[in-house]
Order: C-alpha cells, then sequence, then structure tokens
C-alpha cells in the first residue's frame, strides 16, 4: 500500500472524538487503531520529507490516490460504523442531548459523502432538536440540512431553509458556519442562474461575507475562505491568489481544507491562463478530496475540462470519469448535470483519437504485412532446413537415451541372470544329491524290507521347510541386487501403513510378491505357483497393497519397476 494512503488514513481516523459508555472494548479498538495510524504517519512524514513538489509528481502523487481511494472510502466507512453503533447502544444519562450530538456528528460524517445519509441524520437531528425545544440545536441543525440540501443542487429548497433560521440563537463559531453556507448558497445560485438575476443574488451573499467579517475571527479558516470566495465572484483574481495562499500557509488545515483552498486557487490560475498552475493545485485538490473522502467535489471535473482542451485526452477521461462516480455515489444533481456537459465531449474526442489511431494502425500493418510476407518467405525456407536438423538430432538423441536405457536393462538383466542362474545350479545340485541320497537309502531299506525305516526317511523330508529356505534365499539375492529396496517400496504409502521387517534380510509375503513383479513375472499363476498360493489370494494381496498406497493403483507397479539395481 503506498504510504500516502497510510497518512490518508490517519486524517479519517483522527476526527474520531466519541464518547463510548457501552463497552471497553470498543474504546480499545479505537485506541489501538488510532495509534497505529498515528505511528505510520510519523513514520511517512519523515520519509516524504523534501520530495519533488514538480506537476509530474502531483499527477503521479493523484494517480496513487485515485487507485487507494477505495480503501481509504472503507476506513470512513468503519468510522461511520462506530458512530452508528455508539448511536444505536448508547445509554447516557442525558440521552436526548448526547443522541444530538451523535447524530450531528453522523450528519457531518455524510456531508461531503453520501446525500440521502447526511439528509436522514440531519433530520433526526432537528426532529431530536425539537424535541429538545432548544432553540439554538434546532437552528445548527437547519444550517447543517440547508447545506446539505445546497450540495444536492437544490437552490430553491436551500434558500427556504436558510430563510427559516435564526442566526442569533447561535453562538459566534455556529453563526459563522451558518453565514458560509449562505452566502455560497447566494453565490451558488447567482452562477447557475440567468445573468439578469445574478446581480442581486450576488450582492444577498456578499452581504453575508460581510457578516463574517464583522464577526469573526480575521486569522480564522472559514474568514479568509469567504473573502476569497468573495473575490472570486466578484472577478478579483488576484485577490484570490492572495487570500487561498494565506490559507495553504497554515499549519492546521484538514485534507478537506486543503481540497478547498487548492481548488478555488487552480481555477483563479485558470482564469488567468496560467494552466500549468492551474493543474497542479486542481491535482492538490483531487487528492485533498480523496484524503477527506469528499465525494461532492469539484477539482476532478475542472481539472478535467482543463486536460481536455489542452488535448491530454487519457487524464481528461479518467479525471471526468472519476468526477462522475463521485457525484453518483453522493447523489449531486448539480455536479452530475455540470458533467453531462462536458463528458460527452471527451468522450468523443476518445474515440475520435482511438479512430486515428485505428487507422494509423490499419497503415502500418499493411507494410508489415508485406515485410512479412518476405520474412515469411524466407523463414520457411530456413525453418525447413532447421527442421531437418532438429529431426536428425532429435533422432540421435532418442536413440542415445534408448542405448543407454537399452544398456540399463541388459546391465540389470545380466546382473539377474548371473546372481539367479548361479543360484539355480547351486539349489539344483543340492537338491540333486538330496534325492539320490534319499534313493540310496530306500534302496538298500527295500533290499532288507525296512518298510518303516522307509517311511521315516519319508517323514524326514519336510517340504515346508525346503520352501522356506528356497525363499530365504530368493530374499537373499534379491536384496543383494535391490537394497534399496524395501526403502524405496515404503516410500510409497503414508508412515503407518510402511512394512517394518524384522529380519532385514528376509522379505515378507506382500514384499515377495512385488519382488517378483520387480523381476519382471507380472503372471498372477505364475507368482502363485511360485509362492504356494492360490490365484485368488495373490489377488486379493496385491489389491491390499495397492489400496494402502499414496498413489494410483494404476501406476503403482511403475513405480515398482523404476525401483533400481546396484
Amino acid at each position: 500500500m503506498p504510504q500516502s494512503v497510510i497518512a490518508s488514513r490517519f486524517f479519517a481516523a483522527e476526527n474520531i472524538n466519541l464518547t463510548f459508555t457501552r463497552c471497553s472494548a470498543n474504546l480499545d479498538l479505537i485506541s489501538m487503531y488510532r495509534s497505529i495510524i498515528l505511528t505510520f504517519f510519523v513514520f511517512i512524514s519523515l520519509n516524504s520529507f523534501g520530495q519533488n513538489d514538480s506537476l509530474a509528481f502531483q499527477f503521479a502523487e493523484t494517480n496513487r490516490y485515485l487507485e487507494s481511494k477505495d480503501n481509504i472510502v472503507q476506513v470512513k466507512k468503519n468510522k461511520i460504523a462506530l458512530l452508528t453503533d455508539s448511536l444505536q447502544h448508547s445509554n447516557f444519562e442525558d440521552r436526548k442531548n448526547e443522541e444530538y450530538k451523535l447524530l450531528v456528528k453522523l450528519t457531518k460524517e455524510y456531508k461531503y459523502f453520501v446525500y440521502d445519509s447526511a439528509f436522514h441524520y440531519g433530520n433526526l437531528a432537528l426532529k431530536t432538536a425539537y424535541h429538545l425545544k432548544d432553540a439554538s440545536k434546532i437552528a445548527e441543525a437547519k444550517s447543517n440540512i440547508s447545506l446539505i440540501l445546497l450540495l444536492r443542487g437544490l437552490y430553491k429548497e436551500t434558500i427556504d431553509s436558510i430563510q427559516t433560521i435564526d442566526p442569533m440563537v447561535l453562538d459566534q463559531q455556529k453563526r459563522i458556519d451558518f453565514y458560509s453556507v449562505a452566502y455560497r448558497a447566494y453565490y451558488d445560485l447567482s452562477n447557475s442562474r440567468w445573468g439578469y438575476y445574478a446581480p442581486k443574488y450576488r450582492e444577498i451573499g456578499n452581504s453575508y461575507v460581510k457578516k463574517i467579517v464583522e464577526e469573526g475571527d480575521p486569522d480564522s479558516f472559514d474568514y479568509i475562505l469567504a473573502l476569497a470566495l468573495k473575490s472570486q465572484n466578484n472577478s478579483a483574481s488576484y485577490d484570490v491568489q492572495k487570500y487561498c495562499t494565506s490559507l495553504l500557509n497554515k499549519k492546521d488545515l484538514t485534507p478537506h481544507q486543503i481540497a478547498i483552498a487548492n481548488c478555488i486557487l487552480g481555477i483563479s490560475y485558470l482564469k488567468l491562463q496560467d494552466k500549468e498552475k492551474a493543474k497542479y493545485h486542481l491535482c492538490k485538490a483531487v487528492v485533498g478530496d480523496i484524503q477527506s473522502t469528499t465525494k461532492e467535489t469539484l477539482a476532478a471535473r475542472v481539472l478535467a475540462e482543463l486536460l481536455f482542451h489542452d488535448g491530454d485526452l487519457e487524464k481528461a477521461n479518467k479525471f471526468i470519469s472519476e468526477a462522475k462516480k463521485d457525484a453518483e455515489f453522493y447523489g449531486s444533481n448539480a455536479r452530475q448535470l455540470e458533467i453531462s456537459y462536458i463528458q460527452p465531449d471527451i468522450e468523443a474526442a476518445v474515440l475520435k483519437e482511438v479512430e486515428k489511431e485505428k487507422d494509423l494502425v490499419f497503415t502500418v500493418s499493411i507494410i508489415i504485412s508485406i515485410f512479412t510476407l518476405l520474412l515469411i518467405t524466407f523463414a520457411i525456407i530456413i525453418y525447413r532446413q532447421v527442421s531437418e536438423l532438429k529431426r536428425a538430432r532429435k533422432e540421435i538423441l532418442e536413440s542415445n537415451t534408448n542405448l543407454r536405457k537399452l544398456n540399463e536393462t541388459l546391465r540389470e538383466v545380466s546382473k539377474i541372470k548371473e546372481e539367479y542362474v548361479g543360484y539355480y545350479f547351486n539349489f539344483s545340485s543340492q537338491f540333486i544329491e538330496k534325492l539320490e541320497g534319499m534313493k540310496k537309502a530306500i534302496s538298500r531299506q527295500l533290499m532288507t524290507k525296512q518298510y518303516d525305516a522307509i517311511e521315516q526317511e519319508l517323514k524326514n523330508y519336510n517340504s515346508k521347510k525346503e520352501r522356506e529356505n528356497l525363499f530365504e534365499d530368493f530374499d537373499r539375492i534379491f536384496l543383494k541386487l535391490f537394497p534399496d529396496f524395501v526403502n524405496r517400496f515404503n516410500l510409497l504409502f503414508e508412515e503407518k501403513d510402511s512394512l517394518i521387517l524384522k529380519d532385514s534380510q528376509c522379505l515378507n509375503t506382500d514384499l515377495r510378491i512385488f519382488a517378483l513383479i520387480r523381476l519382471g513375472i507380472n503372471d498372477n499363476e505364475k507368482i502363485a505357483s511360485i509362492l504356494n498360493f492360490s490365484v485368488n489370494t495373490i489377488y486379493t494381496y496385491k489389491t491390499k497393497i495397492r489400496n494402502r498406497s499414496l498413489i494410483s493403483n494404476e501406476v503403482f507397479d511403475e513405480k515398482i519397476m523404476e525401483i533400481k539395481s546396484v
């Protein structure tokens, strides 16, 4: 996340001054949230000190904020959710007064964010003020609603609301706030109506500015802003620059106040045809609007129009789209109407530019196509030659690979034959000697008619023991050829299903079956004959073992065959 986004979150969160008595858990959460953001903000401030402040940098900074806009809005929504939660679960002794304060806070949070919600909470605050029968609170609530109506573009309703307010029941700062709403309403009305009535509305606006001059603090933001807007609406652009520069030199401005001052200053430079400075300050205004989550905004639309007339269509289209999204999000009829005048021209110019690019691309594509055909012709010739070489090389490589595999297989087969053929002759020789010894003994006993001795001689021959000896010799020779067979076999199973042998030189039935398979004996009947089992028993053993493995039954035997001999 860009560092500037974290700074904006700090600004968004720093205004949370809630009086929660509902539960300490929420208070701890807010405290932790603000502390983390404040820490990041200090770090960012140190890192950003001395950064480039050119117009190009401002556009890049604005783009970074636009990319993080949704995250900043989410912080705003979280803050509003905490206020709403506090309102729903509050349990104050003086409930109506505290409820009024929370409703006013919610109204102000939504004021430049979402019209419907701002109007909803503004009316709830007004009803609560009437319930309290407090003239000051009633006037304050009406003043807030008047500003909300004005932001929506409902001029008649705004004037009607202003005319019902008695400013003298308000304290000084709230009275200044009311005058600010009033002069802005009349100035906006003078700029949106037929010129015949404009001077009348402008004069009424000037009268409210005069009240601020008479009652306000000359060093306050509202005081200087009133003079700046008066100068702007009375065509005194140089005075506007003086007042706005004075505002921007202040150290304690909120992002919203910075946005307002930069927007007014940017418009004044635009009137003086200083477009670079106009773009610079309008970019700063857009950033301030994003930081303060202001959706009822002017800067993005003015900047888009300026960029459009300067021929920077891509940026113009981007900013007019942002302005439209903000206006629709807020629900501002006036802003949507203003945008509707310029957006079609921007989109038409963008479309025209796209058509030009298409024509250029078409021309270039024809030229490229001609060269491509020539290249393809040569490429085909070269490709055929290269293909022949590749095919020959591939065949050689495949032959070499097959030869290596064949050599490996022959070496293994030769080793197996050497061991088992030697074992076979040795075993056969021993077996023949046993048979000859038994034959001689039985012949002698037949000649002497010692039939009981013959029977005893036959009983002394233990075929089971002979078969066990056969298996032991088989296991010994197999493990000599495949010393890693048991370990590799166990890798195909989970640890709990691994086979553990009592004697490292003897295989059990499970392993012996797959040892035979590894030697190339795959027929169940042959395996059954060698191990003295039925075919069904061999099949059952193999199925049980395969089902316990980590791999599919289809590739189990392939994995067994991959186990190499020494």
